[in-house]
């Protein structure tokens, strides 16, 4: 059984390193979610190392109930959510959302700190029923803590705001993630209850199977979400809808009012992911015939027309007040980064965004 053990976790070092190399050789240009998923497995596999190595010496692993481990698996869960976040809402994480996710981890990692500085023994246990008669000591409830917030992130996932008019997939999408996610946990709340070598084996089992599953998902089955006007029909599109004829240039070809009306409605520049191909395949076109009612309408590509209908977004959600800052409103016009927009913005009007305002005030 011992040895068998020891199979399984090195067997489990090398699926994990393949998975994340494979999820970061599909990564996408622009995109972070699966770099950020990518280094969460790659985290896994520096977890497994250790113990492959103890066991190979015949040494016995650190306890997964010991506090070192037990703030690794928390920061796990916590990275865990990042993956999510960026899915849903591409760009909206930056240094300092990431750090407000972590800073209740950084927070139970002082205290523990602290308290080893006050002369706090934290004695060695190899499950949580081991500990259970010194219930009432710092120590173990401290450890029972982190083992209650590990299941603290699951429920955060459900709290992530649709807030993106794309959002790079659905909510089928996000439960069945959501249940890997949670079924790993309990399979690691298990490994923390019980010291069974059996239990350790089968963990890495599950453990490895949700990483693989999830990878699964990430690169076969996560699909941007499509709102039903992008479904090409083979009817003309309406041309009594709200507000288009006002923003009809005259005498222009079929192809040039369809792309009009099209953004007009959907907003479909907003999505981040939104490329060439796609908008032709939208439009029932070809990205050649795309290219020239592009530059019928006077923009030199697609990357420029694009940009230029985000900044003017940008710039009217910042007058409605419809963003609450700079940066969301970047991001909520499908910009992917702040410097990316910036430049473009400047670009566009020659002025940085608080020039430009600042201008625009004065001038009322």
């Amino acid at each position: 059984m011992q040895s068998l053990y020891l199979a399984t976790t090195f067997a489990a070092a090398v699926t994990c390193l393949l998975t994340s190399l494979l999820i970061f050789a599909r990564r996408k240009s622009g995109e972070r979610s699966r770099i950020i998923l990518a280094w969460i497995v790659l985290f896994s596999v520096a977890n497994y190392i250790p113990r492959f190595v103890a066991l190979s010496r015949g040494e016995e692993p650190r306890p997964v109930i010991s506090v070192p481990l037990l703030l690794v698996a928390l920061f796990m869960v916590i990275s865990y959510i990042m993956y999510p976040i960026e899915v849903i809402s591409p760009g909206y994480l930056n240094f300092r959302r990431i750090l407000k996710l972590y800073s209740p981890w950084l927070v139970l990692a002082g205290i523990y700190a602290l308290l080893l500085q006050l002369g706090v023994t934290f004695l060695p246990y190899h499950s949580l029923l081991d500990m259970l008669p010194r219930i009432a000591e710092l120590q173990v409830w401290f450890r029972l803590l982190l083992s209650l917030l590990i299941f603290a992130p699951i429920l955060f996932i459900f709290t992530i705001p649709y807030t993106r008019p794309y959002n790079n997939t659905n909510k089928t999408w996000i439960l069945k993630y959501t249940l890997c996610f949670t079924v790993n946990t309990l399979a690691y709340v298990t490994l923390l209850i019980s010291d069974l070598l059996v239990i350790k084996i089968l963990y890495y089992y599950v453990s490895v199977g949700c990483s693989i599953y999830i990878a699964y998902m990430e690169l076969f089955v996560r699909l941007i979400e499509r709102h039903p006007e992008q479904v090409c029909k083979p009817h003309a599109i309406n041309p009594e809808v709200a507000n288009d004829a006002e923003i009809l240039p005259e005498e222009l070809n079929p192809l040039c009012e369809k792309i009009i009306q099209h953004m007009n409605r959907t907003s479909d520049y907003r999505d981040p992911d939104l490329s060439l191909n796609r908008l032709a395949d939208t439009l029932c076109t070809n990205r050649t015939t795309l290219s020239n009612a592009l530059h019928e309408l006077g923009y030199a590509s697609f990357s420029n027309y694009i940009n230029t209908l985000r900044i003017e977004d940008f710039i009217r959600r910042i007058r409605e007040q419809e963003s609450a800052n700079y940066q969301d409103a970047f991001y909520d016009v499908g910009f992917r980064s702040r410097a990316t927009a910036l430049r473009n913005f400047k670009q566009h009007t020659g002025k940085t965004p608080s020039e430009y305002f600042q201008q625009a005030s004065l001038n009322e």
